[in-house]
């Protein structure tokens, strides 16, 4: 019988879960989650010409280090600058995000605008604006309760069809898998502070996904054997085990093509984005926990549930058949009294 179905596997796997999980819950009820500056409320000072940055890149370099210098100067940070090229070429802003607002930024707009009209030049004299607006991200707490609620529904729904496609013993299974997975990737997220915003949803949605698609691709190789010849008669322990074994090559590879796939995302993220960094991070603590539960966690789970369930099967088919025997007993009795009676 392999280690990973044992009780003291099982033992090893929900100490470690479980440490893990009260470690990030205990981090996230004093700290919250990594902050997110992405996600945050921030105001953003846009500085825009006619068209002329584009193919000036000394005068817009030139004017990002002097409105830099001039909003450093005036007491705010700068947390990121971003550029936007026009793609008809008939205007372009350099972006400044600011991590705080100020009533008093309307004049400051005012200021910075007359100060690079006055030391900004350049060959074309290009006509600058600057203006200013403030955006408002919605926390990613704010949502917590409706998630919780979705999750929930979502949890009732992967148990109904895993017992209806599986068994119920599967099903139990697979909904504790999932539980574990999420909590596991939150936990995890937490414990190593990973910044998050509102996409922390996403990656929860994708860690259930994910935990019910690892664990059917091992149950459904359990099903296939328990219906074999050669292998419908094992006992329980033995005949999961293999199955796990045996499915272990098609587990992997999901979680080696769908970790290439979120370090793309993660890459295309540190140019153009950084959510879809935090999110690739993320979703690597999804692919980890998922792929540890489907072929260490459930099996070991599943090995308990089953072991008992044949257990009950084989005193019930025992008692049937104690019965069966005693009915065939008293219907010989009888039939040889009657023959007697006869002669």
């Amino acid at each position: 019988m392999s280690k990973t179905v044992s009780k003291k596997n099982l033992f090893i796997c929900l100490t470690v879960s479980l440490v893990l999980i009260i470690a990030g819950a205990f981090l996230f009820g004093f700290l919250g989650f990594g902050e997110n500056s992405t996600a945050k409320d921030y105001t953003a000072v846009e500085v825009s010409d006619s068209g002329y940055m584009s193919f000036d890149e000394e005068f817009r370099s030139s004017l990002e280090s002097f409105c830099n210098t001039e909003i450093g100067n005036a007491g705010y940070t700068v947390a990121d600058v971003r550029y936007n090229e026009s793609a008809s070429g008939a205007g372009n802003t350099i972006t400044f995000i600011l991590t705080e607002g100020s009533d008093s930024l309307a004049s400051f707009v005012d200021s910075l605008a007359v100060a690079i009209d006055a030391n900004v030049q350049n060959a074309e004299r290009a006509v600058v604006s600057v203006a200013y607006h403030t955006v408002e991200n919605a926390p990613y707490y704010e949502f917590i309760w409706r998630t919780a609620i979705g999750a929930g529904v979502a949890f009732v729904l992967l148990f109904v069809y895993m017992a209806i496609r599986f068994k119920v013993g599967m099903g139990v299974t697979s909904l504790v898998a999932a539980v574990h997975d999420v909590l596991i990737t939150l936990a995890v997220i937490a414990l190593l502070r990973i910044p998050v915003g509102v996409t922390v949803i996403g990656v929860a949605a994708f860690s259930l996904l994910l935990s019910g698609f690892m664990n059917m691709l091992v149950f459904g190789k359990m099903r296939r054997d328990f219906r074999s010849e050669d292998r419908k008669d094992l006992p329980a322990r033995e005949g999961i085990a293999l199955a796990v074994k045996d499915s272990r090559k098609s587990v992997f590879v999901t979680a080696i093509l769908l970790a290439a796939l979120l370090v793309v995302l993660g890459a295309i993220g540190a140019v153009i984005g950084r959510d879809m960094l935090w999110f690739m991070l993320s979703g690597l603590m999804a692919v980890v926990a998922s792929t540890y539960s489907s072929l260490m966690l459930s099996p070991a789970i599943y090995a308990c549930i089953k072991e008992k369930s044949d257990a009950r099967r084989a005193e019930k088919a025992k008692y049937n058949y104690s019965s069966d025997k005693r009915k065939e007993e008293k219907a010989s009795q009888k039939k040889e009294i009657a023959e007697e009676a006869a002669e």
